[in-house]
Parts: C-alpha cells; sequence; structure tokens
C-alpha cells in the first residue's frame, strides 16, 4: 500500500469519483435527449437509437479486458487513456453537425467509459487501506449512483435553457478537470509494470461472446425474440470456448478461480447483477409514468423522482464506514432487502398518488445507499491487490449488464402490453392521446415491479454467502 498524504488521497478521491459519475450520468442523459435529437437532426428512430446504445456496448464487453490490462500496463496510465478518449468523444459530440458524427463521438466516449469505469475502484482500492477503503468506495458508489439518476433531471434542465450542446459541453469541461488533476495527484503511486502475456484469444471470445448476447437483446426487444436467435448461439458458443480457453492458458484474462474458489468474489458479483437488473429500469419507468400517464410536467417529476438518488447519495459513504466496522455482506443484504421492501410497497400502494411513489422511492434510495459501497467493498476485499484492476473489471461489467437486461426486459414487458404504437413512444417521447394506456401500462408496471422484487429479495440471499 503506498502511503500519501491526506490532501493527496482526498484529490485521487475527487478524480475517480467524477470517473465513477461521468459513465452512468452520460449513459443516461443520452437517452434522455433521444427526442431532442430526433427533432434536431431530422432522423428516424432507427438511425437515432444507436446514440445511447453505441454509448453502452463497449463497457459490459471491454471492462474486464481493460481492467486486465490496467494490471499489467499500469492503472494510472490507463485511466489518463480513458479520461482523454472521453474528452475527444465530448467535444466531438458537442460539435456534430449530423446524427452519424454524434454516434460515432458516442462510441468514442462509450470506449473512455470502459476504461474510467473499472479504473476509478481499483485505484481507490489500490491508494486507500482497508480501514479507509469502504469509506472512499462508498465516495466513488455515491457518485455513481448519483450519476445514475440525477441525468434526466439535470439534463432536462440544461436541455430545455442551454440546449441539447450544452450537455456535452458541461461534460468536456467536467471531463479536462479530472483529466488535469488527475496528472497532479496520481504522479508516482503507479505500481510497477508486470511483465504477463495478454491472453489475447481469450479477451476475443469473451467480447465476441458478450457483445453477441448485448445485441441479441437490444435487436429482439423491438424485432420479436425469435429473429435474431442466431447472436444469441453465436454469444453462448463464444462464451464456451471463452471459458475453455482460460482454464488452459498460464496467464488468463479472467482467473475462474475467483468465481470458483472465491464464494465472497462470486456471491458478490452476483447480487450486483440482480441490483442493477431489477433497479436500472425505475427512473425510466417512473418517469413515463408521472408525465405521460399522470400528467406532470418535467420539473415536478424530476423532483418525485429525486427523493431516490438523494438517499442513495447521503448514505453510501456512511454504509462504506459501516462495511469496515461491522461486515459488508450484513449491510449490503440489509439494503437489498430494503429495495424489494421499496418494490412491495409500489405495488401494494396506490401509486396515483404521487406521495406514495415518493415515499418508496425514499425507501429504495435508503436500500442502494445500504448495499452499493459495502457490496463493492465485499468484491475489491476478497481479491489481492494485483487483482483489483479485473475485479474492478468484473463488477463494473455485471453493473452495465444488469443495465441492459433491465431496460431490455422493461421495455419488452411494456411493448407487449401497450402495443407496437405505444412501444414507439417508449422511445421517442411521442405523446399518446388514449385514455385507456392507463390500465396497460399499470399492469406491464406490475409485473416489472413484481419481477424486481423477487429478484432484490434473492440478492438478500447471495449477499450473505460466504466461504464454509
Amino acid at each position: 500500500m503506498i502511503k500519501l498524504s491526506s490532501g493527496r488521497k482526498k484529490l485521487i478521491l475527487f478524480t475517480t469519483s467524477l470517473a465513477a459519475f461521468q459513465t452512468p450520468y452520460n449513459s443516461t442523459v443520452l437517452s434522455f435527449i433521444t427526442p431532442v435529437l430526433g427533432r434536431y437532426f431530422h432522423v428516424p428512430l432507427d438511425v437515432l437509437i444507436y446514440v445511447p446504445i453505441i454509448y453502452l456496448i463497449p463497457l459490459p464487453t471491454l471492462m474486464i479486458t481493460l481492467g486486465r490490462l490496467s494490471d499489467i500496463y499500469g492503472r494510472v496510465r490507463m485511466f489518463r487513456v480513458g479520461f482523454i478518449l472521453f474528452l475527444i468523444g465530448s467535444i466531438l459530440g458537442s460539435l456534430a453537425p449530423n446524427i452519424y458524427v454524434l454516434i460515432i463521438a458516442s462510441l468514442i466516449m462509450g470506449f473512455g467509459s470502459s476504461i474510467l469505469s473499472p479504473g476509478s475502484a481499483a485505484i481507490v482500492s489500490q491508494v486507500f487501506p482497508e480501514g479507509e477503503r469502504g469509506f472512499a468506495l462508498g465516495i466513488n458508489a455515491m457518485a455513481v449512483y448519483l450519476g445514475l439518476t440525477s441525468a434526466p433531471f439535470f439534463g432536462g434542465l440544461i436541455t430545455q435553457f442551454l440546449g441539447w450542446r450544452f450537455v456535452l459541453i458541461i461534460t468536456t469541461v467536467l471531463t479536462a478537470v479530472g483529466l488535469a488533476i488527475s496528472w497532479l495527484s496520481m504522479e508516482g503511486i503507479e505500481l510497477p509494470r508486470r511483465v504477463v502475456r495478454v491472453d489475447y484469444l481469450g479477451a476475443l471470445t469473451f467480447t465476441l461472446a458478450i457483445l453477441s448476447i448485448v445485441m441479441y437483446l437490444i435487436l429482439s426487444a423491438v424485432s420479436g425474440w425469435l429473429r435474431y436467435l442466431y447472436l444469441l448461439i453465436i454469444g453462448i458458443a463464444s462464451l464456451t470456448a471463452f471459458i475453455v480457453i482460460e482454464r488452459k492458458v498460464v496467464n488468463p484474462m479472467l482467473d475462474l478461480n475467483l468465481f470458483t474458489r472465491n464464494v465472497s468474489f462470486m456471491a458478490g458479483n452476483i447480487t450486483a447483477l440482480l441490483n442493477y437488473i431489477s433497479t436500472y429500469s425505475v427512473p425510466f419507468l417512473f418517469s413515463l409514468y408521472l408525465q405521460v400517464v399522470l400528467g406532470y410536467n418535467p420539473f415536478i417529476a424530476g423532483l418525485i423522482l429525486v427523493s431516490e438518488p438523494v438517499f442513495m447519495a447521503a448514505l453510501s459513504p456512511v454504509s462504506g464506514k459501516l462495511s469496515d466496522k461491522y461486515g459488508s455482506r450484513e449491510i449490503a443484504a440489509l439494503g437489498m432487502g430494503l429495495i424489494g421492501l421499496a418494490f412491495v410497497m409500489l405495488l401494494l400502494l396506490n401509486i396515483k398518488y404521487a406521495i406514495y411513489i415518493a415515499i418508496s422511492l425514499m425507501v429504495l434510495g435508503i436500500g442502494f445507499g445500504f448495499f452499493s459501497a459495502p457490496n463493492t467493498n465485499s468484491v475489491m476485499g476478497s481479491v489481492t491487490p494485483d487483482k483489483y484492476g479485473v475485479a474492478s473489471g468484473v463488477l463494473g461489467t455485471m453493473r452495465f449488464m444488469g443495465q441492459l437486461l433491465s431496460i431490455t426486459v422493461a421495455s419488452a414487458i411494456l411493448v407487449s402490453y401497450l402495443g407496437r404504437y405505444a412501444g414507439l413512444y417508449l422511445f421517442t417521447g411521442i405523446m399518446m392521446g388514449n385514455i385507456t394506456v392507463y390500465q396497460s401500462f399499470i399492469t406491464g408496471l406490475r409485473i416489472v415491479l413484481v419481477i424486481s422484487a423477487v429478484l432484490s429479495f434473492l440478492g438478500v440471499y447471495t449477499s450473505l454467502l460466504r466461504e464454509k
């Protein structure tokens, strides 16, 4: 463990938290401003939808590979490369003359995010000792969840009063600040370079597997689950090949023993996946419900939805500190239990009244706050320092796979109940005038909430798994 002054640690924590904020904030805000982009560039949905999709694709497909490369070639070096890519992408996007340039910019930002996301937790775990790590990871987690849940609110304000380009201009400024601080604060903390062969074949098969499965989910959500079945077959075959390769090579991209011989690592990652599948679609679903079904304006809807991130952000550092003192698994299990309770409340209470939605989301935010940092602390604390990069990459992959599954499944369920026209609305923001849509929306919403509650309570069990 490198000994640093308190001031340098705070600067490192600031720049890693800024990086942790950027990835979820921009992935969410690009989805939020999609209707504005469609009207501005006059492009159809089948082109427009690639702006947010192309950003997300590198995240689950490349994070483990890049986490492994950062362990070999240097975490700080890779972290700065991530900032530089993000900076280039945000500048290009803010100046984009057409939708195709914006799509390319979104892809570049996605590549930057796939480096920054695992790099943040890995560097924090490297710099902060065990007694301080949980609190520091809690600050990182607070930044992640603030990014996830504040994007619609702040993105809407910026777009309405300054225009959509200022969303990316502000991102450019924040990225430049983070990059500059990293040059000042992270000098001399790089660990010695390890001479290890890179498992390129494993990286290729894993990327192909995740990319095929991701594309299957994205395309099938709007075109039916059988049309692109060949992508799922390719994905499963590639994943099988990846597992075979990783068991045979000397220096695998992903040490499968982390899963087969490390119960804490396996359980923490499975729980993270369950957490994101159950919760990520909540702001998306209730933004639609509040604005389209109940008729609230975006500002009021944003105020109602902000009840979740406020408690999430406030409690993440506290729960991180508690996990240092009392143990990570129990605190994380409590968080998952509260999240499950929030979904039960949304199912039982009359959500025609905004106050009941706000109270339920408040409980959800408290549960999130208790879950995030302890679970990350449990995963990172279960591996040796030389595995921090790949461990963070696996955890990030679980997070983004969970996000993708959450949105895909929720959208597919709503489309099946609302019909093709309403399904088009979910992605474009076209107003629906049919009053009878309310009951169909509520039915689909309730099914999503039931699935989310079941997954959350299952997460309580996986959080408590430990080595025998």
